[in-house]
């Protein structure tokens, strides 16, 4: 049977839909790119925070400080010579606010805070559990739908569910084999929290767990409504801004004192990761993070956040020459496969909406 196109316009028709196949296709692939380049940066600051911040005097709350209006700093430059600032409008100033204190502020601050009242252990358990919060967030608000009924998003949950499982498996096991190797080397014990902390500190974690994953839901609002569309650029850098000015008003409460900025000039090592923190966790991975939200979708931009368990023990085992055990390997399977299945589902979806909407 000959399968010519009949009409010019049917071939225009026809060419036009291969470019538009071929256009979702290399976004999709620098979309990919582009997140697992974020999460080798976030895997590499905690390598350098752990070599240059430990024994360093380095106050966290100044550091954080610093590193927000340096980003801020980079990311509104950037957007400047890109096109221009798009500052916001009067109507989505409130949103701008939340963003800042969501993903900024709070993703930042609260972290620190839970610390104090818990192990890195227990926070680190509690992480994972951002992409399964953003999808459920972005159904019950009608930002993305589970589709439960269609290929796309059963293969989407089941990709969530097992990269976070893959993720808090990996971490669980190299905690309770480093509890085995304490007990075995000591008879001394660490000692326990108090109740009242481990509820105070998870309790920090959830409400920053749940602040990150508003944050990609507002954010993906702010650059695809057709009411905003803001550049990605833009959107980063004001909602940085505004962290870097919610951290400066507490600031002067909890630390005024001028040792709490003596590590600045004292501490080389500090200053290099503090670089590192501006430059490429800030500016970096949130310009990135912002362009993927926009040309994807919430849950896919932190579907791949459990990936930075990977690449931590990579880097654990390239710099303190720490070799990964078998269940780092088994965690590593679950999350790449996770992530393989949430990508194939992204496809899938692609393929029946090709032609209907700009995202991938």
């Amino acid at each position: 049977m000959d399968m010519t196109p009949d009409s010019g316009e049917e071939r225009l028709l026809l060419n036009t839909g291969v470019v538009a196949s071929k256009r979702s296709w290399g976004r999709l692939v620098r979309v990919v790119i582009m997140l697992v380049a974020v999460q080798i940066s976030f895997a590499g600051n905690g390598i350098i925070t752990k070599l240059a911040l430990t024994g360093q005097g380095t106050d966290p709350i100044v550091f954080s400080l610093l590193r927000d209006i340096g980003g801020a700093t980079i990311l509104l430059s950037a957007a400047h010579f890109h096109g221009g600032i798009v500052w916001p409008r009067r109507e989505d100033a409130g949103t701008f606010v939340l963003l800042g204190v969501l993903g900024v502020y709070i993703g930042q601050m609260f972290l620190t805070m839970s610390l104090q009242y818990i192990s890195a252990i227990n926070a680190a358990l509690l992480q994972p559990s951002q992409p399964v919060l953003t999808t459920l967030l972005a159904a019950v608000f009608g930002v993305e739908p589970l589709g439960l009924s269609t290929v796309h998003g059963q293969l989407k949950l089941v990709g969530i569910m097992l990269a976070a499982g893959g993720a808090v498996f990996t971490v669980y096991c190299d905690s309770m084999a480093d509890a085995a190797a304490r007990h075995n080397g000591t008879t001394t014990r660490e000692p326990r929290a108090a109740a009242s902390d481990l509820i105070f500190g998870n309790g920090l974690l959830i409400a920053q767990c749940l602040s990150g994953a508003c944050y990609q839901l507002l954010q993906k609002h702010l650059l695809s409504s057709a009411k905003t569309e803001y550049p990605p650029l833009s959107v980063a850098g004001v909602g940085y801004l505004v962290g870097a000015v919610a951290i400066g008003l507490v600031l002067p409460v909890c630390h005024a004192d001028a040792a709490s900025w003596s590590w600045l000039w004292r501490s080389p090592t500090s200053a290099y990761a503090l670089a590192y923190a501006i430059f490429m966790t800030s500016a970096f991975n949130y310009a990135l993070q912002a362009y993927a939200n926009k040309h994807s979708s919430p849950t896919l931009v932190t579907a791949f956040f459990p990936l930075q368990v990977v690449f931590a023990a990579l880097f654990s085992w390239l710099v303190f020459g720490k070799l990964p055990r078998t269940t780092e390997y088994i965690g590593g399977m679950m999350i790449l496969v996770g992530l393989a299945a949430v990508t194939a589902g992204r496809v899938h979806q692609a393929r029946l909406a090709k032609g209907h909407d700009d995202s991938v």
